[in-house]
């Protein structure tokens, strides 16, 4: 069992990278909650990278309960399909059509405001996953 963990985690790499071009106040002052920001720009790029939408997970804490516990905030929606689909699988770093630049941030300001509206209702205790996980371990073999 040891062998096989060690080649297990030997097949596998990570790499951090601190991204210092901007922080959450220029994102704030754009008009962005900051967390829904970063799945979009999580979205975008698993999209590039893989060419298709990923479901990301996202823990969200919910306090309204004693000791706390988690709901998931799901990513993917209509709306951040909209986003990276216009985005397109590569950059477009001589777009300059005024018109496509301005559609492209409506998106994803639409996209990060229902991702917003997915975490406060995870929050609230409103999400499903959770649901869902207690029903699928209540199912007996057979069912």
């Amino acid at each position: 069992a040891w062998n096989a963990f060690r080649t297990l985690i030997t097949e596998h790499a990570l790499h951090a990278q601190s991204f210092q071009g901007y922080g959450s106040s220029l994102i704030k002052k754009m008009g962005f909650p900051p967390d829904a920001f970063v799945q979009m720009a999580m979205q975008l790029a698993t999209y590039r990278l893989f060419g298709e939408q990923i479901g990301t997970y996202e823990a969200t804490q919910v306090r309204k309960f004693l000791h706390g516990r988690t709901e998931v905030t799901r990513a993917v929606s209509l709306e951040s399909e909209a986003f990276i689909k216009t985005m397109g699988p590569r950059p477009k770093l001589d777009e300059t059509d005024d018109d496509i630049r301005k559609e492209k941030i409506r998106l994803l300001r639409n996209a990060t405001k229902t991702h917003a509206k997915y975490t406060g209702l995870a929050a609230n205790a409103q999400g499903v996953d959770r649901h869902l996980l207690g029903l699928s371990m209540m199912v007996q073999d057979g069912e």
